[in-house]
Order: C-alpha cells, then sequence, then structure tokens
C-alpha cells in the first residue's frame, strides 16, 4: 500500500539523527530519534515498508522478515497518530540510505502536548494592538 508524508499542516525538521513533526492541525509534536526518524527519511524518500526494511537489513545483517516486521509496526503506529496518510507515495527526489548508530533500537515516538495552545495559534488573527501572541486573561 502506498504511503505518503505529505500530510495538511504537518511539517518536519531533521536535527542530526533526529526528527521533530510538528502537527499545527492538533498542536502535537513529535520526536523521532534512530530508527523511528530513519523509518521517517525513508518513507519522506519515496520508499516502501518494505524497501526500508531491506535496507536496514542490509546495514545490521539481521533478517530482512523481522525488520520489515518491525517497519511494519511504527508505520501503523504513524498511520494511526496521522503522521502520514494512505494514498499516492511521495516522488523519489533524493537517495536515502539508514544511519545507524549502534544497534537498531526498536522505533518508536515520543509525543508532546505542552506546546499546544502557541501551535494552534493563528498570528494573522490572534494579534492585537499589543503584538502577537493575543491571549485571553482570566481575570476570576
Amino acid at each position: 500500500m502506498p504511503l505518503t508524508t505529505s500530510v495538511p499542516l504537518l511539517i518536519s525538521q531533521q536535527f542530526d539523527s533526529e526528527v521533530v513533526l510538528a502537527n499545527y492541525q492538533n498542536g502535537v509534536y513529535y520526536n523521532l530519534d534512530g530508527s523511528a526518524a530513519q523509518i521517517w527519511l525513508g518513507l519522506k524518500a519515496g520508499w516502501t515498508v518494505e524497501e526500508i526494511g531491506a535496507a536496514f537489513a542490509a546495514a545490521t545483517g539481521v533478517d530482512t522478515a523481522s525488520i520489515t516486521k518491525q517497519v511494519q509496526t511504527f508505520v501503523d503506529s504513524m498511520l494511526a497518530e496521522g503522521l502520514i496518510a494512505n494514498g499516492a507515495a511521495d516522488p523519489r527526489e533524493e537517495q536515502w540510505s539508514p544511519t545507524l548508530p549502534g544497534e537498531l533500537g526498536t522505533p518508536e515516538f515520543q509525543r508532546f502536548d505542552n506546546l499546544r495552545e502557541l501551535l494552534l495559534m493563528d498570528p494573522v488573527h490572534d494579534a492585537g494592538e499589543e503584538g502577537w501572541p493575543l491571549r485571553e486573561t482570566n481575570d476570576s
């Protein structure tokens, strides 16, 4: 099944070996490190789950079937979270090969809700004479 990382209002940025995803639709951001970041980068480069599993297997010497199963489990969790979607795969515009410092760990992401208020603010409409951001105050 083709997968796409082109999800509306989701941006990603790579910092060294980790990837940060920010969902501006629900105000949640995610941290992916290690194998999770590598899977994201592989999907973003247009690779399939099977191709990513085979690349990990070639890089680590672990059998392809078990790694592909781990990749599929992680992809399923990203689908459930709305970080990727079923649909036309992103075109392969760049080369990708996994960069894994050390052992291949279980891919997982960390979810953070603590900046939800800021990520959901609209800088055009939530501005006042005082500037941006305009936050409602509770004077009780």
